[in-house]
């Protein structure tokens, strides 16, 4: 039954009326008085407030039926259509009369109004639920919101360390290869490279800076400054890993110029060498190593090649000398015969037997002592200080003994 406002007289509309019902209610004769607050309720379509608006205007019978509701409204129920509710028991056509607002109720009447007490109660722990419901989740979204920024943080820190230990290794690898190239570049002269450029480039690298990082990855640090920390070392690693990578480059340069350059002393050397050497398989050593590009090898080879040259430029010498010394001796040996030969001797002719015969001492030391033999009339002579030829004077034809006064004893 539907209930009836008590200070206008009107029914009261349920709310919860469905666009069905009220349509229904529209095509009830019985509801015609009411279409008011059937074309203004909550759920009426505008089609419908059209309707009733003809209908005033022009009458019931002109405006038809009442149009239906969309179906976009209609749509989504799935249950059966609750019915709609009966109209007033009023006669048809006449409006309700509506009791002055002034008008109190007799004094006999006592009107009593029911307050809800189980809706409110219902009302009252639903909306605490609701409070309860809502501060928990609030909660629950503020640990979770914590969760994940203390999440975050720690990431941030993890990521700071990782960059942080990622830069050390290769400032201490970079660190270790420029120790090596000051040694190759003190070490190396420019004459002992083939391109000196190369010695030039090395020493700008060595001569260049690192950019200092600022910042530090401490727990206790903001998540933001973490995080400009990180990218900073990230980009410190990328300069340091690209210095590290020309140094290398400039290094592995200045050592191949290094060993350009002892390659093309020791093909000097092989070429220098042909012929001049006590052992040609230091040569062919010398040779190998070069065609291998082996420093270790290439400096043992020029060893034993040099070692080799000396060796046979000292036995040459010696050979020479000894050559020489024969030489020498012959040509003293020949010219000493020579002089003997050529040396003047004076001799006095001596006489026997009539013939007259004399000695006469030499120059130098020795003497020539003339004797006269004991047949015939010839004479020798006998240097004691080295043989000289003599000569003998003839017999004089007459056969005497010797000059007339002459002593035969002598």
């Amino acid at each position: 039954m539907t209930r009836i406002d008590r200070k206008t007289g009107e029914p009261i509309l349920s709310p919860k009326l469905t666009v069905d019902q009220l349509y229904a209610m529209a095509n009830e004769p019985g509801w015609r008085p009411w279409m008011r607050l059937i074309a203004e309720h909550p759920h009426a379509w505008p089609e419908l407030a059209e309707w009733w608006h003809t209908a005033q205007e022009q009458g019931f019978d002109t405006a038809g039926a009442a149009p239906l509701p969309p179906a976009s409204m209609r749509g989504r129920r799935r249950v059966a259509i609750p019915s709609a509710p009966l109209p007033p028991e009023d006669e048809p056509g006449q409006e309700p009369v509506s009791a002055p607002a002034e008008q109190s109720p007799p004094d006999d009447l006592k009107v009593r109004r029911v307050f809800p007490v189980g809706k409110a109660l219902v009302a009252i722990v639903m909306t605490a639920s609701l409070i309860a419901v809502s501060w928990m989740g609030l909660q629950i979204k503020n640990r979770r919101a914590a969760a994940m920024r203390q999440e975050a943080h720690e990431t941030a820190i993890s990521a700071c360390d990782s960059a942080e230990a990622t830069r050390k290794t290769i400032q201490s690898d970079l660190d270790r290869t420029t120790a090596k190239a000051s040694r190759l570049l003190k070490d190396t002269s420019r004459g002992q490279v083939a391109d000196p450029k190369t010695l030039d480039a090395l020493n700008r690298l060595l001569d260049a800076k690192t950019s200092t990082i600022k910042g530090s990855c401490a727990p206790d640090a903001v998540t933001s400054d973490v995080d400009r920390t990180t990218a900073a070392l990230r980009r410190t690693t990328k300069e340091l890993k690209n210095r590290l990578t020309d140094l290398k480059t400039a290094a592995k340069a200045v050592t191949d110029s290094k060993l350009d350059k002892t390659v093309d002393d020791a093909n000097a050397l092989y070429k220098q060498t042909d012929g001049k050497v006590a052992d040609d398989k230091t040569r062919a050593s010398l040779l190998d190593a070069i065609k291998k590009r082996d420093a270790d090898a290439i400096a043992k080879a020029v060893k034993e090649v040099n070692e080799s040259k000396m060796a046979k430029e000292k036995a040459d010498a010696e050979a020479k000398a000894k050559a020489e010394q024969e030489a020498a001796a012959a040509a003293a040996q020949q010219a000493q015969a020579s002089q003997s030969q050529s040396v003047p001797q004076r001799q006095t002719p001596s006489y026997s037997g009539g013939s007259q015969s004399q000695s006469q001492g030499s120059s130098g030391s020795g003497s020539e002592t003339v004797r006269r033999p004991s047949s015939g009339g010839s004479s020798s002579s006998n240097n004691t200080g080295g043989a000289s030829p003599g000569w003998s004077v003839p017999t004089p034809s007459d056969g005497g003994t010797g000059l007339p006064g002459s002593d035969p004893g002598l």
